[in-house]
C-alpha cells in the first residue's frame, strides 16, 4: 500500500476510454507492490469476453474502488461555456467565470508567444471547446490534447460524463479518480520523439517496448508483457496506470493558484518532464 497525504492505495485502474458503442476501451489493472507496480490484468475485454461497454465497465470500477486510484484518458470536466447557468451569456470579454478570465489574460498571453504568426482575426481561444488545462499542456509542454470538444470529441466527452456521474459515489475526480493522457506521460518521460512514434512507426512493437524499458525499474507485468505492445488501447490503459502510480508516489501537485479552476472544470496530470 502506498498513501498520499490521508488517501491510502492498493491498486491503481488505468482506463483508455473509447465511444459507448465501440470495441475500443481497455483497461489495465495494476497492484501497487515495494518495489512499484505490477500489471496484473489489462486488455479490452472484460472477463466475460464482451468489450468494455458501460455496464461491465461501471460494474468492475464500483467493485473495485476501494483503495483504488482511478486514471481515465478522457476529459473528465467540460469548458466554462457548458458550465455555464448565466441566462443570458455576457461575452468572452465579460464573462466571470475564473477560467474564462484567465483564457482572456494568460491564456491569450502564452497563445500569442506559442503561435509564430497568429492571425489578428481568428479567436486564439474558444471557451465552449477547450479548458485551461488543455492550452496549458500545449503551449508550456509543447504536447498537443484532444480538445474537450474538438473535432470528433463529443461522445468521448460525453461518455466520460456519464462514468464520471455514475461512479461519483466512489471516486472523486482529484482524490482517487484522475484525467491522465498517456501521450503526455510518454512526453515528459521517454522524450518528444518517442511520443510522436509510438503510435506511427512501422516498428510499434520496439518503440513500446522500450518505454516500457525505461520504466522497468518501478513497472512490471504478472501478465504477458507483449500483448499490450501489439494493442494502442491495452497499451495506453497500461501507462494510464503507471501515470497514477506516479502521482501518488511523487506526491504531485497543482500549480499554484489553478485549485479553483481545476474544479470547476478538471486537470490533465502528467510528469514533470525527466
Amino acid at each position: 500500500m502506498i498513501a498520499k497525504g490521508r488517501r491510502h492505495f492498493k491498486r491503481v485502474v488505468g482506463v483508455d476510454l473509447g465511444g459507448g458503442k465501440g470495441k475500443h476501451t481497455a483497461v489495465a489493472v495494476g497492484d501497487i507492490t515495494p518495489a512499484g507496480l505490477e500489471i496484473r490484468s489489462y486488455g479490452t475485454r472484460s472477463p466475460r469476453g464482451i468489450p468494455w461497454y458501460d455496464v461491465p465497465l461501471i460494474a468492475l470500477l464500483r467493485d473495485q474502488w476501494e483503495h483504488t486510484l482511478l486514471a481515465v484518458d478522457a476529459p473528465l470536466g467540460l469548458p466554462a461555456c457548458l458550465r455555464c447557468a448565466l441566462p443570458v451569456c455576457p461575452g468572452y470579454g465579460d464573462c466571470p467565470d475564473p477560467a474564462v478570465q484567465w483564457m482572456r489574460t494568460e491564456g491569450e498571453a502564452l497563445e500569442q508567444a506559442h503561435r509564430a504568426r497568429a492571425s489578428r482575426h481568428k479567436p486564439l481561444i474558444t471557451p465552449y471547446t477547450q479548458r485551461v488545462c488543455e492550452i496549458k499542456l500545449r503551449c508550456e509542454d509543447g504536447i498537443q490534447p484532444r480538445e474537450t470538444l474538438g473535432q470528433g470529441m463529443g461522445p468521448l466527452t460525453a461518455r466520460a460524463a456519464h462514468l464520471t456521474r455514475a461512479l461519483s459515489d466512489r471516486f472523486v475526480r482529484g482524490q482517487n479518480l484522475l484525467e491522465v493522457y498517456p501521450k503526455a506521460t510518454i512526453h515528459q518521460l521517454a522524450g518528444v520523439d518517442l511520443a510522436r512514434r509510438y503510435k506511427r512507426e512501422t516498428d510499434l512493437w520496439g518503440v513500446r517496448a522500450s518505454i516500457l524499458e525505461g520504466w522497468s525499474q518501478s513497472l512490471a507485468f504478472r501478465a504477458w508483457r507483449e500483448d499490450s505492445l501489439r494493442c494502442d488501447h491495452s497499451f495506453d490503459a497500461v501507462v494510464c496506470a503507471y501515470t497514477a502510480w506516479l502521482w501518488i508516489k511523487q506526491g504531485w501537485t497543482l500549480p499554484e493558484g489553478f485549485e479553483v479552476i481545476d474544479r470547476l472544470e478538471g486537470w490533465i496530470w502528467r510528469p514533470d518532464a525527466a
